[in-house]
């Protein structure tokens, strides 16, 4: 059997069933006799064997309008990458910051940390093992605990300099009870500004007045490469022209993720297809640069955040869910946002992907809702909310009728003012529904989807509420490069890249399950702050 044409990096760059169908071509055309081939068949192939087309190298640029010598070199400027510039600047290193767009950028509104000062060591390790647990088991234990360590000194210091700019931060404080332990977890909230953008922004000024280089509207489209394979600077367009920021230390990746990358998206994450986009400036090519100059990407699945309901209508608990036609469709145990938009696809494919409204679905609630709340969260923690960071659901924005017949059309109309086009309730179908369900209940077994007795609520009286459900809306995808416990880059080799680390959404293998597990609020920011945190002050100590 002869060897194949390409690389194992080859491999790791075209991922899953690619890579797998690329294998599989190869070993059979290696057994006995060799075919005969046309240019155009090698064309083909070769066309194959490349992948889409952010994984075909470029040319190396080596011509440089201007050339800026710094120790360290950020790329991006979002929570890990601010985060990266100010512990780098701390520890005594000359350090730049590059970013694509014209001002400092985040997204988010929450990052959480571990309250050391009450968490006994058992419970912080238990926190490690719940997060591997929601995460199928696939996060890197080692990049786990770095944020369990250390969130504590960075979300304080992150708070400390956002509120120096005027930007104040507002507490979450919630316990977390894992494997017989109690997790003590604090978040700093940004619910009541504009978000993490505000305190980003507020930060890099800060940053700046202390001594960093910010280079605005300067994208990354590079790296450059030594003979020995290590990074030694990064190449960024501005105009017409390319800049060369040479880091003597290293080079870290905070870039974001590719949300805002049709190709990447659906390469890595082809079952987002159809949700709204947050952003458009996160555009993945940080990480195109990492994977050109050898770096590897977190294999399939990607972990995928998805979102879309506001925090008033936001009640985790499992009564009876209905389609947008009134139909009862699941087992409701499944009621946390992070999930939900498994149960969607099939709507979004009915509506041509042209419509994330279509994932979305209502929540038929009694109107004792609240009776069940206490017991069932103490027996299922990890399940049951009506929270939204420190927000509570709010009731009076949940639509409400006093008979079906009315909620049906409360219903519809309420489909009409929200622009969801596949709401069509019909009073007979929604009224067969919930007797059918209401049946169920009363039997204690739920011979349609077999929910568990205690939660078949039966739907009865008034009033009754319906309440949107489901998500449309994709902020992130939680799936990077590959580093290993001091967030350095991984070759296919699974060695370290010298000089290139990444950090935040930028980086991968924290998060490990198909959904983002939302059980720790702000877990995503509070480890892109971290990590920024921990990498920029082991790049500039080298």
């Amino acid at each position: 059997m002869s060897n194949a044409n390409f690389s194992r990096r080859d491999l790791f760059k075209l991922g899953g069933i690619a890579a797998a169908s690329v294998a599989a071509t190869s070993a059979l055309a290696g057994c006995g006799q060799p075919a005969v081939r046309s240019e155009e068949t090698q064309a083909s192939a070769a066309t194959a064997v490349s992948g889409p087309s952010f994984l075909v190298a470029p040319e190396p640029i080596t011509e440089f309008a201007e050339t800026h010598d710094y120790e360290v070199v950020v790329v991006g400027a979002g929570e890990s990458g601010v985060s990266a510039v100010h512990s780098a600047l701390a520890a005594g290193a000359r350090v730049a910051c590059v970013q694509n767009a014209a001002a400092a950028q985040s997204t988010g509104n929450m990052a959480a940390c571990i309250d050391l000062d009450k968490t006994s060591e058992a419970a912080i390790q238990a926190c490690i093992s719940f997060i591997n647990w929601k995460s199928d088991y696939r996060s890197d234990r080692d990049l786990v605990e770095i944020w369990a360590r250390n969130s504590q000194e960075a979300i304080a210091w992150w708070a400390e300099t956002a509120a120096k700019g005027g930007v104040e931060a507002k507490y979450h404080d919630a316990v977390l009870p894992y494997n017989g332990y109690d997790i003590y977890l604090h978040a700093n909230t940004y619910f009541h500004t504009e978000g993490h953008n505000a305190s980003v922004v507020a930060i890099a000024e800060q940053l700046e007045a202390d001594g960093a280089d910010f280079f605005y509207l300067m994208p990354c489209v590079q790296l450059q490469t030594a003979e020995d394979g290590s990074v030694t600077g990064v190449i960024c367009k501005s105009g017409d022209e390319y800049h060369l920021f040479t880091a003597s230390k290293g080079v870290i990746l905070a870039t974001g993720d590719y949300s805002s990358n049709a190709e990447m998206l659906d390469y890595y994450a082809p079952d987002c297809k159809g949700f709204r986009l947050a952003t458009d400036f996160r555009d993945g090519t940080g990480m195109v640069a990492g994977m050109n100059a050898g770096a590897i990407m977190t294999p399939h699945t990607h972990t995928k955040m998805i979102h879309g309901e506001p925090a008033p209508t936001r009640l985790e608990m499992p009564f009876l869910f209905i389609t947008q036609q009134g139909e009862r469709f699941m087992d409701e145990t499944c009621c946390r946002q992070g999930y939900l938009n498994n149960f969607a696809r099939k709507n979004l494919a009915e509506g041509g992907f042209s419509d994330p409204s279509m994932a979305k679905f209502f929540m038929l609630a009694p109107a004792n809702w609240q009776d069940f709340y206490e017991d069932w969260k103490a027996e299922s923690p990890y399940d049951i909310s009506m929270f939204n960071g420190p927000t509570p659901v709010n009731p009076e924005r949940w639509i409400q009728a006093d008979t079906l017949e009315d909620l049906a059309e409360a219903i519809n109309a309420y489909g009409q003012e929200s622009k969801w086009a596949g709401v069509s309730v019909d009073a007979a179908t929604l009224q067969a529904t919930v007797e059918r369900y209401n049946e169920l209940c009363a039997k204690g077994a739920d011979d349609d989807f077999g929910k568990a007795a205690k939660y078949l609520v039966p739907i009865e009286g008034g009033p009754y509420y319906a309440i949107p459900r489901g998500a449309n809306m994709l902020p992130a995808i939680l799936g990077g490069l590959v580093v290993d416990k001091n967030h350095q880059c991984l070759n296919a080799e699974f060695q370290p890249i010298k000089g290139l680390y990444a950090v935040g959404n930028a980086s991968g293998q924290f998060f490990g399950g198909v959904d983002y597990p939302m059980d720790i609020e702000g877990l995503s920011i509070g480890r892109a702050i971290t990590g920024g945190y921990y990498a920029g002050k082991l790049v500039a100590s080298l």
